[in-house]
């Protein structure tokens, strides 16, 4: 992920974790580097059986983070996930492990064993599923897995212009941002994300159809038991 805010992880067009990489005005980004190969395969079947036992409506208590750069979308969002864990990692310190930089932002290949690593140990990983972009069906299924069942928050990788509270205030086009997801509401179609932005981001509800329209391919950070 090079310039704008891109991501770990990607099939065809970024990778997944978004580099975050914004110009010094308000709330622009730059334009999203090339994509890297396709990332691994969570079945989904599974995600979807594993979601009917989910309550319809859940919601994490989460401490939300801005991130602490332009670049920093990546590790603002890992550590806030990691957090439900109860594992404690400051932005700073993922940044590191992640081999951010202010050019490349965080690459899905450098972010995604770092995260693992950390919940490892307790029975856990992180995977990038390619199944999820342009599926409501499924991204609320997973949603509800890690969130409802797992009480867990995975990373989304987004383009960040596509965002509705962020339309017309992002310059360029799939520009890779990283968010998470910590509540659903089946029932009403909707997801509940925290983003890490500081000019637009916080708390923003946002419905399953819209989200997976803008979700990268293979754009979420989808939590599973070893």
């Amino acid at each position: 992920m090079k310039n704008p805010r891109t991501g770990s992880g990607i099939a065809l067009t970024v990778t997944v974790t978004a580099l975050c990489l914004t110009a010094l005005s308000p709330a622009y980004a730059s334009p999203t580097p090339t994509p890297t190969p396709a990332a691994s395969t969570a079945p989904s079947a599974a995600a979807t059986t594993q979601s009917l036992v989910a309550p319809l409506k859940y919601q994490l208590s989460l401490r939300g983070q801005r991130q602490q750069t332009n670049y920093y979308c990546v590790p603002a969002s890992a550590s806030m996930s990691l957090s439900t864990f109860g594992i404690s990692v400051s932005q700073p310190t993922l940044a590191k492990k992640m081999k951010t930089t202010p050019s490349g932002g965080t690459k899905r290949t450098n972010a995604l064993p770092v995260v693992s690593a950390y919940v490892r140990s307790r029975g856990y990983k992180y995977t990038v599923p390619a199944d999820t972009a342009g599926n409501s069906f499924l991204l609320m299924s997973r949603v509800a897995n890690n969130v409802g069942q797992l009480h867990r928050a995975p990373l989304l990788g987004v383009w960040m212009e596509q965002l509705p509270w962020n339309k017309g205030k992002v310059k360029g086009t799939k520009v890779g941002h990283a968010i998470i997801a910590y509540g659903y509401d089946k029932m009403a179609g909707t997801i509940t994300v925290y983003d890490p932005w500081k000019p637009t981001g916080g708390t923003h509800t946002i419905t399953a159809s819209t989200l997976a329209g803008i979700l990268q391919p293979g754009g979420m950070y989808y939590i599973s038991k070893l």
